[in-house]
This record gives structure tokens, sequence and C-alpha cells, in this order.
């Protein structure tokens, strides 16, 4: 076989099997599915029962863990557990586009020295106007348009071979939140290529998961833990220009909001003011902008004194919408 889809999933059952069932007739005996249930409530097997029965032509399997080990491990036992050249590891809440299996088997065929395909997705922030190679890690870091255009799992096809010897790095980074990135980078060196299409190959349908099933994206902030690669100066500042963008993106105001509404679950934390702290230190030193700076430090008084924030926000918002505010999220740690 030539490629391995790899979907590790959370508690996401009835969205995996409803985005699975567009998958399955795509798939041909160049590829296999396997699917890593990370110790969901209800095992995903149950759930998918009939639809495998259905698909019995296709090879596909479902590895449930033993115990939920994090989204980032799990994420890398799809790396670990490939056999074949090529892997993708796609959502289990993102939607395949027409003909995306088959596009993605041509390109690898035609594209046996890269170590990394990378598609387009559906985001307004930037249209990929053509197809573009790039040689060695800092034209990488130089060319991609953001961050987040290369942090999105399900638009990337990795080459195994040319990889796997950063697969130790991956490990020992994980708490990145990017381990597949941080095998990438180790691996690219001055003259590992990758492609960029301007083809798709998935929507990004993260707007529709329920925001009880999205992952804690708040975590965001450890990205700067790639800033401790052991790569060159010069491509460790290339890096972190990109990761300043990305603080452009992920604005402070996200983070006083998310941290001062959030609902706590039990055994999460219990001082959100620490963890605001970690964020500041480790995130927004990279923006160095004024007004971030003077944002932050009030950030710091309505995260400890939440509740008149909350009350005025409450009362604003009625005022604005004419209902009342309803937290949807949950921080789970």
């Amino acid at each position: 076989m030539k490629l391995t889809i790899a979907i590790p999933t959370f508690n996401r059952n009835n969205i995996l099997k409803e985005n699975l069932s567009k998958l399955l007739p795509q798939i041909t005996e160049d590829c296999r599915i396997i699917i890593f249930d990370n110790c969901s409530d209800i095992p995903v097997e149950n759930s998918l029962k009939d639809l495998l029965e259905s698909s019995s032509q296709v090879d596909i399997s479902v590895v449930r863990n033993r115990y939920n080990v994090g989204m980032t491990a799990n994420i890398l036992k799809c790396f670990e557990a490939c056999n074949d050249p090529w892997l993708w590891v796609l959502g289990d809440d993102d939607e395949v586009t027409d003909g995306a299996v088959a596009r993605i088997l041509n390109d690898i065929e035609k594209q046996q020295k890269m170590h990394f395909l990378t598609y387009a997705w559906d985001e307004d922030s930037f249209k990929r106007k053509k197809k573009l190679i790039t040689k060695g890690i800092d034209q990488f870091l130089e060319q991609f348009e953001t961050f987040g255009a290369v942090l999105f799992l399900s638009t990337s096809i990795y080459n195994m071979k040319k990889i796997s010897s950063g697969m130790s790095f991956a490990h020992f980074f994980q708490t990145s939140y990017a381990p597949h990135l941080v095998m990438l980078f180790m691996s690219l060196g001055d003259y590992g290529k990758c492609a960029f299409y301007k083809d798709q190959i998935v929507f990004n349908e993260a707007d529709k998961t329920p925001a009880h099933l999205k992952w804690d994206q708040i975590f965001i902030y450890q990205t700067t833990i790639l800033l401790r690669l052991p790569l060159k100066p010069r491509t460790i500042q290339k890096l972190k220009t990109r990761l300043e963008q990305l603080t452009r993106v992920w604005t402070i105001y996200n983070f006083i909001f998310t941290l001062t509404f959030m609902k706590y679950e039990n055994g999460g934390i219990n001082k959100p003011t620490i963890l605001y702290g970690e964020i500041v230190r480790s995130f927004y030193h990279l923006d160095r902008r004024l007004m971030t700076r003077i944002t932050s430090w009030l950030g710091y008084f309505i995260i400890k004194y939440p509740s008149m924030f909350r009350w005025i926000f409450s009362k604003i918002f009625k005022i604005i919408k004419g209902r009342e505010f309803k937290l949807q999220n949950n921080l789970r740690v």
C-alpha cells in the first residue's frame, strides 16, 4: 500500500461516523484507514459497527487506547503505526472533498522526493494561488501563508521515510501541541523539500463542531516550545517571526475572555491567573506592541476579579443581543 489514513479521535463518535461515511467510497486498494480511539467514553468501534460491517472490502481498523493519553500522544501514535510510505493524519471532524484520496495518491506518486505535501484549506485568511516547492527548513518557514496553515493536521501528507528521523524529537517536544511539526522541522535540514498545493482535500469544519467537543485551543500558547528545538540560530529567528504572527491571530483578548468566562471541570485548574501568567510570559512576549502589553496587564485584574467584568459584559450583551449570555465551553486540562 502507498498511503495510511490515520484518524485520531476522542468522544466525537457521531461526527467521526458521518465524515467516515463520506471518506470510505474514495478508498482504493492503495490505502488503508486506522482509527485511534483515545479511550472515548463509548468505544468508537461500537459506534461504527454497522459502517465497518458494510465496508468489509476496505482495509480499516480501530485501535483503542487503554487510557486517555492526551491529544498529542494520540497523534504520535498515528505516526508510529504507519507502515506505508506516506501518512495522512485526518481530523475526525474534517470532511474530505470529492476526489481527495485520488488527488493525494496521484501527487505522492509524482513527488517521491518530497518530505511533506500540504494543501490549501477553505479559510478566507489566505488563498493559495499556485503550487510552490520549498527547499530546506528556512525556505519552508519563509513561504507558508500562516502558521495555522501548517499547524492544521488534515491538510498535510507526510513521507514517513523522510521524516521518521525526527520521531524522538516529536516525543520530547510533544507538549508544544505540534509534534507533527517537530518531526518535520527536525528532518528537513537544508535540503528537504516540501510541496504546497492550491487544491483542497478537506473542508475546515471546526465551526460546526459543538463547543464541548473541541480541543482546548487555549493551549496554543505552548507552540512557543518549538523555539527550544536544536536548530540553527537563523532558523530559530525565522520560526520566532512566524510565531509572532500567530499572536496577531490569537490575540491577548481571546485568552482574557476565555479565562474569565470559562467553566472549569472537576480536576481542572482552579487558579486561572497562574495559567494566564504563563501564557503572557511564554507567548505574548513575542508581541511587543504597546497596546498588547497594556492589555496583558489589565487582563491580570480582569481574570483575578472576574465577577464585575462578567456582570458588565452580560448586561451589555443583553442590551445588544436581546438575550442572556450563555457560556458554551469547558476548560479540560
